[in-house]
């Protein structure tokens, strides 16, 4: 009877043991690996809207959930290296920011069970991450930055209303570029305007292609892109020798007077868009397939206007955006 007695505690101390293992396994936070193209303002805030969204939903960064992130410094030849070594840390899930990096993502993670979840990524149809924006794929998931086309074309019409002409300064060596060049294309009839394209694929000619919008074009629209964005400023020189006012994808350069406006997805809505797709896959066993991509409202867009360049320009603020509260110095 002792012998049996002495079995039974042996084995609830074991069980015991076995249960507080599982428990502290259980209690390892979650590995997160971030694959960044590159340092931009627009970029950098989906990281930190990823992370602030999932602190929100309970994933608090050090106790619940860690993160290791390396970028690409806008260079997809570094891309592969890159993803390998996160790849190496045996993540629960990889978040990619930018279409290239995701992109090379699905074949440099093809088969590792790894899930992937994107951001800024603007057609992920066009580029080939998934067949539909209705529907989703085993391997990845994510938000996409895309813009509501005819909401940047109305704005830009209450901005300009002579304008007629809008050129688009795109890479066409990106499929978000040529993505966005097919979308305004589509709407601009819409709000009166017939398109021009720029096609910049080297920063090298960033100033030869401007300078031939001249007589071309009444504005230039600048999308996001890992080739447009680092060339904004000198787009926005080139365009200000040739008085062509420039309208961006992003906000950050109007409200600091390199060009005289932007009108923009809310880059910390897609981080957080892409934290609840990430939040589902590791916290709610959501089968990627069953998550299509999501897109950005019109109402998570943002306008910025510089004064600084109205006044170079030669321009008034039109009555209809008189109240946009959206004019920086």
């Amino acid at each position: 009877m002792l012998a049996l007695l002495r079995c039974f505690r042996f084995a609830l101390a074991a069980a015991a043991l076995i249960a507080g293992s599982a428990g502290n396994a259980a209690a390892q936070p979650i590995k997160i690996g971030i694959a960044q193209w590159g340092p931009h303002p627009q970029l950098e805030k989906t990281v930190e809207s990823f992370k602030a969204e999932l602190t929100r939903l309970g994933l608090q960064e050090g106790k619940d959930v860690t993160y290791e992130i390396d970028q690409a410094n806008f260079d997809v030849a570094l891309l592969p290296q890159l993803l390998n070594k996160l790849k190496a840390t045996k993540p629960q899930l990889i978040y990619t920011i930018a279409t290239p990096v995701t992109q090379a993502a699905k074949q440099a993670l093809k088969g590792s069970g790894i899930p992937i979840v994107y951001a800024a990524v603007n057609n992920p149809v066009k580029a080939n991450l998934t067949p539909s924006w209705d529907q989703g794929v085993d391997d990845m998931a994510g938000a996409s930055d895309q813009q509501d086309m005819d909401a940047v074309l109305a704005f830009i019409r209450k901005l300009l209303p002579n304008a007629r002409r809008v050129a688009v300064a795109y890479n066409p060596g990106e499929d978000n570029n040529l993505a966005v060049f097919e979308q305004v294309k589509a709407a601009a009839s819409q709000h009166g305007f017939s398109v021009v394209g720029a096609g910049i694929d080297n920063p090298a000619d960033i100033p030869i292609r401007i300078a031939a919008l001249k007589g071309q074009a009444d504005v230039i629209y600048t999308p996001t892109g890992g080739l447009i964005q680092p060339g904004l400023p000198a787009i926005a020189a080139s365009a200000g020798q040739i008085g062509l006012p420039v309208v961006n994808a992003g906000v950050e350069a109007a409200k600091q007077g390199i060009v005289l406006a932007g009108y923009a997805v809310d880059y910390a809505k897609v981080g957080a868009n892409a934290a609840n797709v990430a939040y589902k896959i590791l916290k709610q066993n959501a089968k990627m397939k069953d998550l299509p991509p999501v897109r950005a409202t019109a109402a998570d867009h943002e306008g910025a206007i510089s004064g600084k360049q109205l006044a170079k320009l030669g321009l008034a603020l039109p009555p209809a955006l008189a109240d946009c509260k959206c004019v920086a110095d």
